[in-house]
This record gives C-alpha cells, sequence and structure tokens, in this order.
C-alpha cells in the first residue's frame, strides 16, 4: 500500500494541476460490464468475473487477495474500520474535486490484463494506467462505470463449461503471439 500511495497522489495532483491530457482513447466498441462475483478457483486463488451488461460474455480476471477482499465489501456494502488503499483513493479523488469517468479493461497481453481509469477535474482529464482490480475497486466506490473493450473478450475468448467437478471458465490465453494455450479453472460460485 505504501508504493501505491505517492504514485496515486502524483497523478492526482498533475491531473489536479492542469498536467492533464486531452480525453484521446475512447473506443466506440467498449462493452459496458457488471461486477457479477468474486471467486475461487481450484487453486483458491481469487477471481473477479465481470460479467456484459447486455450480453452473454463474462470475463474473469484472476486479482490478488487484498484486491478481492476489497471489492466484495464495497458490493456487499460493507464498511471496515479503518479504511483500505482504495478507499484512500476515492476519498482523495472527492476532496481533489475530481470525478472518476469510468474504468476500461483495454488490453490482454501475454496473460495480463491492462485497464485504464479515467478522471476529471475542472474541465480535463487524465488517464491512469491500472491494474484491472485496483480500478474495479475505485469505479465501484465512485459508482464509475466499467467498461471492457470489444477486442479483450475476443482475445480471451471464455466459455462455461460444467466439467462435473462444477461450474468453470475455460478461456484462451495468448501465449508467445498467436498461439493459443487452454486452461480450465473451477470456479467456487
Amino acid at each position: 500500500m505504501s508504493r501505491r500511495l505517492p504514485v496515486l497522489v502524483s497523478f492526482l495532483l498533475l491531473a489536479m494541476l492542469g498536467g492533464c491530457t486531452a480525453e484521446t482513447n475512447v473506443v466506440t466498441d467498449d462493452v459496458l460490464v457488471t461486477v457479477g462475483n468474486i471467486a475461487l478457483d481450484r487453486r483458491n486463488t481469487p477471481v473477479v468475473i465481470l460479467e456484459e451488461a447486455d450480453g452473454p460474455r463474462v470475463l474473469p480476471i484472476w486479482i490478488g487477495a487484498a484486491e478481492a477482499t476489497s471489492i466484495a465489501l464495497q458490493m456487499r456494502e460493507i464498511s471496515t474500520p479503518r479504511p483500505n488503499f482504495h478507499d484512500l483513493a476515492q476519498r482523495l479523488i472527492h476532496q481533489l474535486d475530481a470525478e472518476v469517468v469510468r474504468l476500461v479493461v483495454t488490453e490482454l497481453r501475454h496473460g495480463t490484463y491492462y485497464a485504464v481509469l479515467t478522471l476529471r477535474s475542472r474541465g480535463h482529464t487524465v488517464e491512469i494506467d491500472v491494474r484491472p482490480s485496483d480500478g474495479i475497486a475505485v469505479a465501484l466506490r465512485t459508482e464509475a462505470p466499467i467498461l471492457v473493450r470489444a477486442s479483450v473478450f475476443d482475445a480471451a475468448g471464455e466459455l462455461m463449461d460444467d466439467d462435473g467437478l462444477g461450474p468453470s471458465i475455460r478461456w484462451n490465453t495468448p501465449k508467445d503471439g498467436d498461439q493459443q494455450q487452454e486452461a480450465t479453472h473451477a470456479l467456487m460460485l
């Protein structure tokens, strides 16, 4: 947490001081999603499940335990006695008269998802590269829309399966360029 705070504060201060870039990365094929669930795979690794708002697609993103806990607490509207990093980020954004415009999961590269959190303050916008899990936790707290690039859904190519051990998600993970490697993880839903 201590390493994230200076980075967040620096970006927010730049945004508030007019060091924002113009909003240039708006893509028309961004797909609105909701956070469907937080689950554990067969190895007890947390997974956040993003569900297409107006369609059947789902996007599983493997995340850390702290981020999973933060997202789950916000989804269930449970407050903690002390703020976590995502609560702090929300408070900083609010106190600096900024708003979260949206979070977009923009890319899947070599098995890693990338995302951009767009902030607006005093007519300026800034796009901040974030881990999807951190962006989701902040977007939930600020009630900002969460979107996924259509190309990310295409790259993930996930399908819901039932292999007799319970619900699972099968998806293709990019490996070394165009080669695809299939992986299956059961989810405890």
